[in-house]
């Protein structure tokens, strides 16, 4: 058995997870960051919404509801959008960082934003001042 000259030897196999790269520490943090400021957003959002409604008479039951509704319906949204783009980014993406860290940022604003809205609720109930434009 001869061997040709022009023969080259094959290319190695494929590596395991089709090429993907190793996560990146750097990336998770990144996207522990961008979910902790959407929470932090729908928070700020709603305490904005809240100065809107506030009463003169000092009754902020309307602006507490509202606060309330807004954070919800705010937190609804940023579930959906977090956990979505995380699962693709981390199913598709060759460098799944951004979208662990997102998953894992959206998990952890999750148990401490209650607790800062909770603090935003006193505020804004405690607030006796005419609201934003009273």
């Amino acid at each position: 058995m001869t061997i040709s000259p022009d023969w080259t030897p094959p290319p190695p196999p494929e590596q395991a997870g089709n090429g993907k790269r190793p996560i990146r520490t750097g990336r998770v943090w990144a996207g522990i960051g961008i979910a902790i400021a959407g929470h932090l957003l729908t928070i700020l959002i709603g305490w904005i919404v809240s100065l809107f409604f506030q009463s003169p008479a000092g009754g902020n039951d309307t602006a507490v509801l509202n606060y309330l509704f807004v954070v919800g319906v705010g937190q609804a949204i940023l579930a959906i959008a977090a956990l979505t783009y995380g699962i693709i980014q981390t199913v598709r993406a060759r460098d799944g960082g951004v979208g662990v860290g997102i998953i894992i940022g959206w998990a952890v604003g999750l148990i401490i934003s209650p607790v800062i809205g909770f603090g935003v609720c006193v505020l804004v109930i405690n607030s006796g001042g005419g609201g934003m434009f009273g």
